[in-house]
């Protein structure tokens, strides 16, 4: 059933009042109406920031710039970086992370973030550029230093919504210790041995258990069985001879019935050698 619209919230928006925001309070806002979350246009948004003050008054300019740009927001609110963290399941296309959080601090919560989503945006909210600074080590999209300008977001959001349409998405990991979200783009093959499956990605490698059998069906088209072992991502394939192919800098033998099938998935992704 849909979600009930709660008008409270914009008519106090609209007079620049004060609205009580609960923990994990959730808007959907579509153009006048209320809507399910998921759809195909809605950027899906978390703020965690212990100022509720700071959090209303974001809030109300994220509803101006829907107003103004004609996107659809949901936004969720946490006031502390271990409520936002345990209850997170992926469902975020960005972030506005206070850094001086108590508890958990914005940058602490965010390197746990980064470990288990690789591309969601993430954009502090400071009020030290200096303390900014220290997002690069997060892969941060941006900060915006407080007090909050409509101006200052409008210019941060025009440039990182389409990022999140581009990380939109991403391949979900049940790893052994932790599920993990990466973006296609950053996974560069998959190994087996002994249903001991390495996803081998730009950071690391993550280790989970199961079968490519499973696993093949679930993956973008990019993604391409070579051999019993292996699945790689055509992306990163620098050369091949046909019998075999070098991804990134590891070379694969390629099973001689998937070789025809193998040039022409390398022909489509738009490779040619």
């Amino acid at each position: 059933m849909p979600y009930e619209k709660d008008t409270r919230f914009l008519r106090a928006a609209a007079a620049g009042e004060n609205f009580p925001l609960d923990n994990g309070l959730r808007l959907f806002y579509n153009w006048g109406k209320w809507r399910r979350a998921g759809g195909e246009q809605m950027f899906r948004i978390a703020i965690v920031e212990d100022s509720s003050d700071d959090a209303q008054f974001l809030i109300k300019m994220l509803n101006q710039y829907a107003l103004e740009k004609q996107v659809e927001f949901t936004t969720d609110y946490y006031p502390a970086a271990e409520d936002f963290l345990k209850k997170y399941e992926y469902q975020y296309d960005m972030v506005f992370l206070d850094i001086r959080l108590p508890g958990i601090s914005g940058m602490k919560a965010a390197r746990q973030l980064r470990e288990l989503d690789q591309g969601i945006q993430i954009v502090f909210l400071t009020r030290l550029a200096q303390y900014a600074v220290e997002g690069y080590e997060v892969d941060a999209a941006d900060y915006i230093i407080k007090p909050l300008k409509y101006a200052t977001l409008n210019i941060k959001l025009q440039r990182l919504l389409p990022k999140c349409n581009q990380s939109s998405g991403g391949i979900l990991i049940e790893g052994d210790e932790q599920t993990v979200k990466i973006q296609e783009k950053d996974l560069i093959y998959i190994e087996i041995y002994d249903h001991h499956i390495h996803f081998v990605t730009q950071t690391g490698t993550i280790p989970a258990y199961g079968t490519l059998k499973e696993l093949e069906p679930k993956l973008p088209p990019d993604f391409f069985r070579i051999n019993n072992q292996t699945i790689i991502n055509l992306r990163y394939v620098v050369n091949t001879n046909g019998a075999d192919v070098t991804v990134k800098d590891r070379a694969f033998p390629i099973s001689f019935r998937r070789r025809k099938d193998f040039i022409e998935a390398l022909h489509n992704s738009g490779k040619a050698f």
